[in-house]
């Protein structure tokens, strides 16, 4: 006769257990999505401030270039448009600049222009012939042929010269470095005497593409207005840096995540100056 056996049961999850199980299970899935979040906002910003230092340093080495190799002549004024909103800038540069309207001249130097538009920063390096070598004036004794250039210095290049060099800029303001009698101070408007500039202070507010197609243009306006002129005895920078911190409270109907990217960058480059007089 075959034994009776005797089975056991194994005892199973009870209800309460499985509550638990879940609960544990759903707040183990919360953090996971946030933290998960949480590293894509941070990818985020830090791809947006890695782009606006791009945008910032593409402009800043050019200027430094071509300001830095400015052709020093009395009848070679830089000429600075202080507009309300973006400033513009427009000088001669012993640079090379292309050729616009012909292929021939022998371009010695370059008319170089900044400007915003668009929120873009665009420039322009346009040839400045001086025609052919036997046709130019002595350099060392003549004024090679600059005197056709306006005494409140070159006009603008022409429209079709200037070149996107960096997106998602959103202001551009210039200040100066003025040397007055044993000082030197901050001007907003540089003096008539521009052998009295000392540098060029350029501040900019920038902001990376990515969050820049997210505006539209009225958008960009009551951006850019939040961002003052510059103003006698002040660096640009030390206040609108304040300014580009508590945009999301100061600026209505814009994106905060786009808002709280606007990053501010400011360069002062040396003015060369002309040894003795011309």
């Amino acid at each position: 006769m075959t034994p009776h056996r005797t089975v056991r049961s194994r005892p199973g999850f009870t209800l309460i257990e499985l509550l638990v199980v879940m609960a544990v299970l759903s707040v183990v899935m919360v953090l996971t999505a946030v933290i998960s979040d949480r590293a894509i906002d941070l990818y985020s910003a830090t791809k947006a401030r890695i782009v606006a230092g791009r945008t910032a340093a593409a402009f800043m080495r050019q200027f430094e270039a071509d300001l830095s190799q400015r052709i020093i002549r009395s009848e070679a004024r830089i000429h600075f448009d202080k507009n309300i909103g973006n400033d513009e800038i427009t000088l001669l540069t012993q640079r090379p600049g292309y050729g616009i309207q012909t292929k021939n001249a022998d371009r010695r130097a370059a008319l170089v222009g900044y400007r915003v538009t668009r929120q873009n920063l665009e420039r322009a390096a346009s040839g400045y012939g001086f025609g052919s070598a036997a046709a130019r004036p002595n350099e060392e004794a003549g004024i090679l042929a600059l005197a056709r250039v306006p005494v409140a210095g070159p006009a603008p290049p022409v429209e079709r010269a200037y070149q996107v060099i960096a997106p998602g800029l959103i202001r551009l303001e210039f200040a100066f470095l003025v040397r007055e009698a044993e000082t030197r101070v901050v001007r907003a408007d540089p003096p008539q005497d521009q052998d009295r500039i000392v540098a060029v202070v350029a501040t900019v507010a920038t902001l990376d593409p990515d969050r820049s197609r997210m505006l539209d243009e009225s958008q960009f306006k009551r951006i850019a207005a939040a961002f003052p002129e510059a103003g006698d005895n002040e660096w640009p920078r030390e206040k609108w840096t304040g300014i580009a911190a508590n945009l999301s409270r100061t600026v209505a109907n814009v994106p905060k995540s786009a808002l709280q990217q606007v990053r501010v960058y400011e360069g002062v480059f040396p003015m060369p100056q002309r040894n003795s007089p011309p």
